[in-house]
């Protein structure tokens, strides 16, 4: 972090924050700022509250939790174990994240005839994008082969709500998780930090804050005011290949209020072999990573699992394609902003309702 003057700025992966002009006012006094580490990453959250309370150690424990519910990095997260497990059938906790997400990623799976899709876990490794090596000997016929057990429809995965009375006539819900092939694996990171953003700010929520920013990996829900009694305004990095957050100057600056925000890219993750880019984002139909010039994407949501869902559908589209579906689907309320590399430089386009969150 890099302190100028009365503002201060934080580099992050994706996105650049830049809350500025903390005036020593009566509403700053309110404000409390948390840093940490959670997902392999950095995370921020900024909130205003009257009764001056640290809630380091609730958000500390919901983001723990949530690394035990979701991780692919955990030995005993209950996603690995799903993944491990020949089973067809698995027991989840009534408010499991992992049902959760499960629940929020099938219905953008649907929305968007799977270019959206967490079973490609498979094709991820692979292609070697769960380490840090492309894979020298990529073939059709496994490409294929893999794509056998890379559906997420419920012909694949689906879930059942259960309830029963004990002996003592309580209520027991429970979920059953049903994974019809034991080869098929998931892999929710396109999803799961933008649903830890909403998991944090439905905790503020909760304790009666109103004024707050969330940031989890790049990924931001901001409500209400900032410390300066202003709008949030979040700044989002040029997509330049291997530049560090925060490098070069800003892409473009939006401001929010009630409002997400995720952003999805290939300029930091992708392979080079024999003069050949190889992107990190997949496409699930062909099972190969996608050609097209979308450099990035940013898209605005009422909820940050939404905008991060949709960030990495809208990748495996395209833009064209992408700003086509957002036209059709306008119950969704989303907005989007897309960067598309050019011979002679990146081209900028967005949907209609993006320019309004736009700071001049």
């Amino acid at each position: 972090m890099t302190l100028v003057g009365k503002s201060f700025y934080v580099f992050l992966v994706g996105v650049f924050f830049s809350l500025v002009g903390c005036s020593e006012n009566n509403s700053h006094s309110n404000f409390n700022e948390i840093l940490g580490y959670a997902q392999g990453t950095t995370f921020k959250v900024v909130y205003e509250d009257s009764l001056h309370r640290d809630f380091s150690y609730e958000i500390d424990s919901i983001l723990n939790d949530f690394d035990r519910a979701l991780s692919l990095y955990v030995d005993s997260s209950e996603l690995l174990t799903l993944n491990n497990s020949k089973n067809q059938y698995h027991h989840l906790n009534k408010n499991s994240y992992l049902k959760n997400c499960i629940k929020q990623a099938k219905s953008i799976y649907e929305f968007t005839d799977g270019a959206f899709n967490p079973a490609i876990y498979p094709l991820v490794k692979h292609w070697g994008f769960s380490s840090s090596t492309l894979n020298e000997s990529i073939e059709q016929n496994t490409i294929d082969s893999i794509l056998q057990i890379t559906s997420f429809s419920d012909s694949s995965f689906f879930l059942i709500d259960s309830t029963s009375l004990d002996e003592n006539s309580v209520l027991n819900e429970t979920t059953f998780l049903f994974k019809l092939n034991p080869f098929s694996q998931l892999d929710f990171n396109a999803i799961a930090q933008g649903y830890s953003v909403d998991v944090v700010s439905s905790f503020l929520e909760s304790r009666g804050s109103l004024n707050f920013m969330v940031e989890i990996g790049g990924e931001v829900v901001c409500r209400g005011i900032n410390p300066s009694n202003e709008q949030w305004k979040i700044g989002i990095d040029q997509p330049i290949e291997n530049s560090m957050p925060g490098q070069y100057d800003f892409q473009c600056v939006v401001k929010l209020d009630n409002r997400a925000l995720a952003t999805s890219g290939n300029y930091r993750k992708f392979y080079k072999k024999n003069g050949v880019k190889y992107a990190h984002t997949i496409d699930p139909h062909t099972g190969y990573p996608v050609s097209h010039s979308l450099l990035s994407v940013s898209v605005l949501a009422s909820d940050a699992a939404t905008a991060d869902g949709f960030a990495t559908a809208f990748m495996v589209m395209g833009e064209e394609k992408a700003i086509s579906f957002i036209k059709s689907n306008p119950e969704l309320g989303l907005d989007a902003y897309f960067v598309v590399g050019k011979k002679d430089g990146n081209s900028i386009q967005m949907t209609e309702g993006m320019r309004d969150y736009l700071v001049n």
